[in-house]
């Protein structure tokens, strides 16, 4: 599970299947300054709780479906006595002026090509995949930065998706064999935006890259660690063909998590810190300066493979 992505770095059989569960955990500390209209420090927490149930099936021995969808809820906590109509104590389970509440978040499905499939073995693992990104209704309706006769709303800043059907691909590159690290190589991941929400919002181009190794602990619990490197670019967002501020960024995201054999599966315990390059926090009012802190830990599950029989 390299970077604590259950879905990657293998392949079913035909008729075979692989059941996975993350659970992923987000903490953003961040502060700003004063506002127009706000002369005071702003500071708060938005915390994220995410439930991934998903799982791959083998179509044929070539061609793989991998299904999911997130389940969860998100958290803005505010630091201080002071009113501000940009944040509050909030979650994403309730409605607000411009935003639509619930817990179920975006689905994809994913069709993946094995163009090597080694499966246990050592050996290359060479994967392909096209698909789609599915959202709920739990989005924002309203642009968050807009103003009415010169002043903004209340308003809500986060959502549990963006309310757009992205297409997906991702290519998968990796290699196993019986010395340290046992297992390394690397996950490329585009998803772009087909076309703006019924709300006139369309979210920026989303590019990740991952590089893995992990290394093993040939000791009685057949652990292994995994050392990774991530790093994400986002493009410029736009409500109402406006640029939305702060979308745009660059994040570099180095983790560590050690994976270790269960009754009927593997589990991956991970910690990982992002840190901004280029850009900030896009859940705060306009192109600001901030101070920002972000720390995350996933919890990984994956099933041994078991077959269905037709």
């Amino acid at each position: 599970m390299p970077g604590g992505n259950s879905d990657k770095g293998l392949g079913a059989e035909k008729n075979q299947v692989y059941l996975s569960l993350e659970n992923a955990n987000q903490y953003i500390d961040w502060q700003h300054g004063a506002i127009p209209g706000e002369n005071f420090i702003h500071k708060g927490s938005l915390s994220s709780l995410l439930i991934r149930p998903g799982a791959i099936y083998g179509l044929n021995n070539k061609l793989n479906v991998y299904v999911s969808t997130t389940i969860g809820i998100r958290t803005m906590g505010w630091f201080g006595d002071n009113h501000s109509i940009h944040h509050r104590d909030e979650n994403t389970s309730s409605e607000f002026n411009n935003a639509i509440g619930g817990l179920l978040g975006d689905s994809k499905i994913i069709f993946r090509y094995l163009y090597k499939n080694t499966g246990s073995g050592d050996g290359y693992r060479i994967i392909f995949g096209n698909g789609l990104t599915i959202p709920s209704k739990n989005m924002l309706t309203i642009n968050p930065f807009k103003k009415t006769d010169n002043e903004y709303l209340p308003h809500r800043h986060f959502s549990m998706t963006n309310g757009t059907y992205n297409f997906i691909s991702d290519v998968q590159l990796f290699y196993k064999r019986s010395s340290n690290p046992v297992f390394f190589g690397g996950i490329f991941i585009l998803e772009k935006p087909l076309k703006e929400n019924k709300y006139m919002f369309i979210p920026g181009t989303k590019i990740d890259l991952v590089l893995s190794a992990a290394y093993k602990r040939f000791d009685k619990l057949d652990g292994s660690i995994d050392l990774s490197v991530g790093m994400q670019y986002l493009s410029q967002s736009f409500w109402e063909n406006e640029p939305s501020p702060n979308s745009k960024a660059v994040m570099i995201t180095p983790s560590i998590s050690y994976l270790f054999n269960v009754k009927g599966g593997a589990l991956s315990i991970g910690l990982q810190v992002p840190f901004f390059i280029d850009g900030s926090f896009s859940g705060n009012e306009g192109n600001i300066d901030q101070d920002v802190k972000v720390l995350q830990m996933v919890l990984s599950y994956r099933s041994n493979p078991f077959s269905i029989k037709k």
